[in-house]
């Protein structure tokens, strides 16, 4: 493996995730995971010899989990890989690199995970992904899989819940979104599940299950329904819709929603929610002006996400 390899390899942080790119075009273009973008989140990208910019997504192509994000102020002299058109064969060796768990790379962590390397070879080929059994972990999504001369063979995707299986787009379809540079949907996010206690002005305690959709990490809709902790046993239920803006990136990344929501036991009595979310625990404000109820909300995040 030639060690300048690494200097094409990026990392790129999503509101609090983190994911792996390759530059493929000496103008800034990245090539990266679809998954890792789809939040539409900001999309910082940082190289390896201390080089930042945010990216913006110019184009993607979800069935195949690829997507091309551009970042001029890192062009126009990026240094490259370039890409495979035909496919390895069977037992070929392979090396990965990437940024698996990279949020960890501090303390006596630091200079280890990031621009990491490892070595498999080729366990199979299908008709959109390259298997292999490189070892590849969070964090190494939409870094390049490469072969001895250096050729993106594969962007890695995803892997299995085993041991030596991961997976990463073949490199011919990346030819053809590089060729098509079709735009990504105007929708797309992620969506979450959440625990909620709501406190009111009255001294009732309600706690539900919340689900929540992100669109283009810009808008929010969520429901949520429960019952009564604390005071009189009633259902609770809401459902509400707002604008979402995020503040920073990284895992200290923190959103700040503000919408309105309808409580179901008074539907004509909406109410004004801001909430903001710092890592995993949500801390919101509720006001119903008709009624002038006010009240507190806590939320913490289920292992329940995604994105679409």
């Amino acid at each position: 493996m030639d060690p300048s390899w690494l200097e094409a390899v990026v990392l790129l942080t999503i509101g609090g995730s983190t994911c792996s790119g390759t530059f493929v075009e000496p103008s800034g273009l990245v090539l990266t995971a679809y998954h890792c973008v789809a939040s539409g989140a900001p999309v910082r990208v940082e190289t390896r010899s201390g080089g930042r910019a945010f990216g913006r997504t110019v184009a993607a192509d979800p069935t195949h989990d690829l997507a091309l994000v551009e970042v001029p102020a890192l062009g126009p002299a990026a240094p490259t890989l370039p890409l495979r058109a035909d496919d390895p064969a069977l037992g070929d060796r392979l090396w990965a690199i990437g940024h698996p768990f990279a949020a960890a790379a501090t303390g006596a962590m630091e200079g280890t995970l990031r621009w990491s390397v490892t070595e498999g070879v080729v366990s199979a080929v299908g008709t959109t992904f390259v298997q292999t059994d490189a070892a590849l972990n969070p964090g190494n999504s939409g870094g390049p899989l490469l072969d001895g001369a250096g050729q993106i063979v594969g962007v890695v995707s995803r892997k299995v819940n085993a041991d030596n299986l991961s997976f990463a787009t073949r490199a011919p379809l990346v030819i053809e979104l590089l060729a098509a540079r079709s735009k990504p949907a105007l929708l797309g996010g992620i969506w979450g599940s959440a625990g909620l206690l709501a406190a009111t002005r009255s001294q009732q305690v309600a706690g539900a299950l919340e689900l929540s959709v992100v669109v283009r990490d810009r808008v929010w809709a969520r429901v949520a329904a429960g019952g009564t902790l604390v005071g009189d046993p009633t259902p609770y239920a809401s459902a509400g819709l707002g604008i979402r803006q995020r503040l920073g990136t990284g895992p200290l990344s923190t959103t700040l929603d503000l919408g309105a929501e309808i409580d179901a036991e008074a539907p004509l009595d909406p109410s004004v929610a801001a909430r903001v979310g710092l890592l995993t625990v949500a801390f919101g404000y509720r006001w119903a002006p008709m009624s002038g109820e006010m009240g507190a909300e806590l939320a913490f995040t289920m292992p329940l996400h995604g994105v679409w």
